[in-house]
């Protein structure tokens, strides 16, 4: 059953599962769509790399069909997942996005805590860099469901999936029937100038082979207009910061909001998607099926959906005209390969991608900001009260309005092979052997140049670090479940890892540790290997009720930070007191050039009810996860940044999600998640300051949905179908520069149209309240200042219209 679902359809298993399953899957799909359905449906789901109903399975999890994701409305993955309980993020837009799960925050360290899988490729990246931690943003057209799997799910999915995983799982080609199916949408930004969004989405399935073999191929294109203008403060009129110290500590930023306008850009973050994706069926026998495909998608953006927190509105300040254009390719291909033996099914998949990410920002005015702290430590800067680069003073020591141009160019490739064996029929005692390989390669490249500067530090070279990073993972892993009893069944889990790990940094440039052209290189390795165990007990006293307790076990690798200058060159004299500061002791402590894994357990107790008639289902969980020396991010005021190992932390929370079908075509739902998420009184993390107690950084302690959606039959085939949907998150404590809460918000969508046999006309308004609402900070190339942030928004109110058809 659809977790954050409103009327729930009938999915299939995708890969792992029968294809016949797949052509009932998308049959009950399309039937479903088009009449008023009187009893709740489940979703099929392979979260246990079986198949199993959601309401069978004993873990915490939402399973949401493609179809209801088209009918939701969601054009982009980040804005579905705000309606799921328990996910919380950090985002700087399309295809930059972390997600998080359960408390656990991926603010420090180099992996991700959420494991991101598509089909079965496993698309969490294990080291640093900018897509290090995000994942990619995959087109929601033609998909067969997302499923959400909350809690460790370190056994099945290996490293990384600390506190959850999420499956995107695409539609299978059917080698049975032809298929076609199109969308068109529509619509404009409410205030914002006019701006026209407009996307186009179409799928072909081919069979051929007398129902052998099937190709099924899917293209996107969408172009959003974006809602963000970039206004270039008239020379050289950009304000002085306010609020300074004699050190040239300065805690404001000057009015940009009543500045002089040079120039002006509207709706710098317009954004392009174009994608295509390509997957080919042979069945050769029964038993034997073997699944090819491949996917390619492109996004660029004019500029980041960011905004200045000051002055808050829909606006970035510069003081010269730098764009700061976003591109991020990803190329996927994928081998599946199963064979149907007579008491078992051997999967065999063979995964390997590339992506490349290319992110240019503006630098200027975090760069003036760091450089008056030279003034105030001695360095090239000392006794200039008017610091580089946006105040030119040649009398004193400014060479003149140069711009520092940050740009970051990340590459990453990884191989994957996951072989499973899994007992199949509906016996007493079930298992599952697989092993897992994964090379993962990337190179992280990081510039900063600044030509004008070279008469006062000898280089044009403000910060370059080349970064690359090798890791190599092998893991074995195993899952028996028996059932003792009608009633009774234990599920017993173990992953043997293993990895190692590699990573080179070079760095050079006036802010580095070498405080010149000159390179210095570091290189860090490491290896471990452990054991992740799970233990399930699950009692089904009725087909109405299952109840469960879990204790599993997630971790993630450790890895390594970029130096931190320290010394009598460039920035080491600010970093070196700043450092000595944080650690509150007369001693110097440098920073660590590496951290360790850290690991969690959790604990969980459990239940999922039904009624007799499928009309009203009620899932919930609470759960005490104890997360053991937790990777956390420390800022630095010089600029410079590291993850330490921090301690212990204690999180505590609950879910609960209810569908109900209120009457015929009504259909009301709703789900919440609390989590408490604190460190231990005696842990300290450097350089913060909490009055009451550590708080887990990025996470809400409340999150909810609440939706009502309608469907009534018309005359001549017809169906009027609306929805109304609310989703609300609640303030989080947020380290950049220092420790500050990101307020709460609450977003309102709404929809209303018609269906036919095989088409749909719908009306739709998203924000609808236009609430200007900040998703996350931003702490990207940009460094974290004490005078403004970036912060991520969602867009305004966004009104149109969506056509979408179906061939039957």
């Amino acid at each position: 059953m659809n977790r954050s679902g409103r009327v729930l359809f009938i999915s299939s298993a995708a890969l792992g599962l029968t294809f016949a399953g797949d052509v009932l899957a998308q049959q009950a799909q399309a039937q479903a769509g088009a009449e008023n359905v009187s009893a709740l449906q489940e979703v099929v789901v392979t979260a246990t790399k079986r198949a199993s109903t959601v309401q069978d399975t004993p873990i915490s999890m939402t399973a949401v069909t493609g179809r209801e994701i088209e009918d939701r409305g969601f054009t982009d993955f980040t804005a579905f997942a705000q309606t799921v309980p328990g996910i919380s993020m950090k985002s700087s837009g399309p295809g930059q996005t972390e997600f998080e799960m359960r408390g656990m925050t991926s603010s420090g360290g180099n992996s991700a805590t959420v494991g991101f899988y598509l089909d079965d490729t496993p698309m969490s990246a294990p080291a640093a860099a900018q897509i290090g931690k995000v994942v990619v943003d995959p087109n929601l057209y033609d998909l067969n469901r997302v499923e959400v799997l909350r809690g460790p799910q370190g056994t099945l999915y290996g490293s990384g999936s600390m506190g959850g995983t999420i499956k995107v799982i695409t539609n299978q080609p059917n080698p049975n029937a032809f298929e076609a199916s199109g969308k068109l949408f529509a619509s404009g930004y409410d205030g914002s100038g006019n701006g026209f969004n407009n996307g186009e989405s179409g799928m072909i399935n081919l069979p051929f082979g007398g129902g052998m073999a099937a190709l099924r191929i899917v293209g996107s294109y969408e172009h959003d207009s974006g809602w963000i203008d970039r206004i270039v403060i008239q020379a050289p009129n950009f304000p002085l910061e306010t609020g300074c110290d004699a050190s040239g500590f300065c805690a404001n930023r000057g009015n940009v909001a009543a500045a002089p306008v040079g120039q002006d850009f509207k709706r710098v973050n317009d954004e392009r998607l174009t994608g295509a994706r390509a997957t080919l069926l042979v069945k050769p026998t029964d038993n034997l099926s073997i699944t090819g495909s491949f996917l390619y998608q492109n996004i660029h953006q004019g500029g980041l959906s960011q905004i200045d927190t000051d002055p808050g509105t829909y606006t970035n300040y510069q003081a010269f005209n730098l764009p700061e254009p976003f591109t991020d390719r990803v190329d996927i291909g994928s081998l599946s390969v199963q064979y149907h033996f007579p008491s078992a099914d051997l999967t065999s998949v063979t995964s390997y991608w590339n992506r490349d990410t290319l992110v240019r920002q503006d630098g200027t005015e975090e760069l003036q900001w760091v450089l008056t702290t030279l003034a105030g430590v001695g360095g090239p800067l000392a006794g200039c009260p008017i610091p580089l680069p946006i105040y030119p003073n040649p009398a004193l020591c400014a060479p003149g309005p140069t711009t520092p141009t940050p740009l970051e160019d990340d590459k990453s490739w990884q191989t994957t092979e996951e072989v499973r064996l899994a007992s199949s029929g509906d016996t007493d005692f079930k298992w599952l052997v697989g092993y897992f390989y994964q090379d993962f390669e990337s190179d992280w490249d990081l510039y900063v140049l600044q030509p004008g500067a070279a008469p006062i530090f000898g280089t044009g070279d403000a910060f370059t670090q080349t970064q690359p990073t090798k890791i190599i993972q092998n893991s074995v892993f195993g899952e028996v479940s028996y059932r003792f009893t009608p009633q009774w069944t234990v599920t017993a889990g173990l992953r043997r890892y293993s990895y190692t790990n590699e990573v080179t940094t070079n760095v050079a440039g006036y802010l580095s540790s070498t405080g010149s052209d000159t390179v210095s290189s570091l290189t860090n390795s490491a290896k471990d290997q452990g054991v992740n165990p799970r233990l399930n007990l699950a009692y089904e006293p009725g087909k109405e009720l299952l109840l469960y307790a879990t204790a599993s076990k997630g971790f993630r690798p450790g890895g390594a930070n970029q130096p931190v200058p320290v010394g009598a060159v460039g920035l080491g004299p600010a970093c070196e007191a700043n450092l000595q500061a944080i650690y509150g002791t007369n001693q110097f402590v440098p920073a660590p050039n590496t951290f360790n894994p850290d690991s969690v357990w959790t604990y969980e107790l459990g239940e999922k009810w039904r009624t007799s008639d499928n009309k009203v289902v009620l899932n919930g969980a609470i759960y005490y996860s104890k997360w053991t020396d937790a990777q956390q991010f420390v800022p630095i005021s010089c600029g410079f940044n590291f993850t330490t190992n921090t301690g212990t932390a204690a999180i505590k929370g609950a879910e609960v999600e209810l569908d109900a079908l209120v009457a015929p075509g009504l259909v009301f739902a709703a789900n919440a998640a609390y989590t408490h998420a604190f460190f231990d009184p005696t842990t300290v993390l450097p350089g913060v300051v909490a009055a009451n107690g550590l708080e887990v950084q990025d996470v809400p302690k409340m999150t909810s949905n609440a939706s009502l959606s309608y469907r009534v039959p018309l005359s001549n085939g017809m169906t009027f179908v609306s929805r109304i949907e609310d989703t609300y998150v609640s303030s989080r404590e947020e380290v950049t520069f220092a420790l500050f809460t990101i307020p709460s918000y609450q977003l309102a969508n709404a929809r209303a149209g018609v269906e036919g046999d095989n088409w749909s006309a719908m009306l739709f308004v998203n924000n609808l309240a236009d609430k200007l609402a900040e998703i996350s900070n931003a702490y990207q190339i940009n460094v974290g200042i004490a005078t403004f942030q970036r912060a991520t928004v969602a867009p305004p109110r966004t009104i149109g219209l969506e056509l979408s058809y179906r061939l039957k």
